[in-house]
């Protein structure tokens, strides 16, 4: 089918077309009676009429085009975080162009000036997993959002999950179920979400409360359930674990499952993540704490356009979104007819 034209608007409105562009254009207050301005408004939705983009660009001297940046690791791709932000984006007539730099700095400068060629107004920073991110001082001179990951010179906007705050939630979820002894089964020591996630237990799981942390090389199922095997079937297993990731946590389902324990009954089990949704899918689903990367994408492109749109003065911001929990089955008070020579005998 044709697309609507300005031209069709004004036939089916019975108006001239200058008074379309007026009215579609923000102007008609003042200039087209409300009546008419009504009835143009009205066309436009009929007809589902919407600007030509390439016209509007000549027009203002504008691209509305925002240059994305990205890149895959271990943990996966960022796809909620950048589905979000081109829906976003998209809603509001903006295009976005996505480059994928691998985490190389060559090929991340090749793209910036691919970007700039393009004459993109904005860029955001995408990463797949909380990191720090050194923006290239190139970068500084082009409105720009850090999501997922952040400047450790505070020089440029990011917009982060609230991490340490995710693991605390996880860990106050099992204290006030009444566990003592509770795990943890956390990714790479050097990743900066593990640090986090980590730092985060540690703040509600005080020295009495604690069982070691067992740390994960990969955040592969085979490697968690032999970590959670070694951590439940020491002298004092705890009673309750929390993974640092949901690959984790299916590992340590898989290794409960082998030592005959059974989650909810005898070992209860929070996920730092459900981005898969794999942990909530197990039975019994896996209590989680949710990620907000849509929330976080919104609010990062829906800044950049606000900066775009007003021209105003863009002040640099630290936002960290809180991480809400999902309680579901996976968590009661801990067995106290369970002695720790019942566990180890399971070895």
């Amino acid at each position: 089918m044709r697309r609507a034209t300005a031209q069709d608007v004004a036939d089916l409105a019975g108006v001239s077309r200058s008074s379309v562009s007026l009215v579609l254009n923000g102007h008609g207050e003042g200039n087209i009676a409300p009546a008419k301005q009504r009835l143009i408004l009205d066309a436009a939705e009929r007809l589902n009429y919407r600007p030509n983009a390439v016209a509007l660009s000549l027009r203002s001297q504008r691209t509305r085009t925002i240059g994305v940046l990205t890149w895959p690791s271990a943990a996966g791709t960022s796809s909620l975080i950048l589905s979000a932000a081109l829906r976003t984006a998209t809603e509001a007539g903006y295009l976005l162009i996505f480059m994928d730099t691998g985490g190389d700095e060559e090929v991340e400068s090749r793209a910036l000036t691919t970007l700039r060629d393009r004459q993109v107004e904005a860029l955001l920073v995408i990463a797949p997993e909380l990191t720090d991110y050194r923006p290239p001082e190139t970068m500084l001179s082009v409105p720009t959002i850090l999501v997922n990951c952040a400047d450790p010179q505070a020089g440029v906007t990011s917009v982060v999950p609230d991490e340490a705050g995710a693991g605390a939630c996880a860990a106050q979820i099992l204290v006030d179920a009444g566990h003592t002894r509770i795990g943890v089964i956390a990714g790479p020591a050097e990743s900066v979400q593990t640090r986090l996630r980590v730092a985060g237990c540690r703040q509600v799981i005080t020295t009495e409360l604690a069982a070691p942390v067992q740390f994960v090389g990969g955040r592969d199922v085979a490697s968690a359930a032999v970590a959670a095997r070694t951590v439940l079937t020491q002298a004092e297993p705890p009673t309750a674990l929390i993974c640092a990731h949901e690959r984790l946590a299916v590992g340590a389902a898989l290794a409960a499952a082998q030592l005959q324990l059974d989650i909810h009954r005898d070992l209860s089990l929070v996920s730092l993540d459900d981005g898969e949704q794999l942990a909530s899918q197990l039975n019994p689903a896996i209590t989680t704490i949710e990620r907000p990367d849509r929330a976080m994408a919104e609010q990062a492109v829906t800044m950049l356009l606000d900066r775009l749109t007003r021209e105003a003065e863009f002040s640099v911001k630290q936002l960290a979104f809180v991480c809400p929990p999902a309680h579901r089955d996976s968590v009661v008070g801990p067995r106290l007819d369970v002695q720790p020579e019942e566990a180890a005998s399971r070895r």
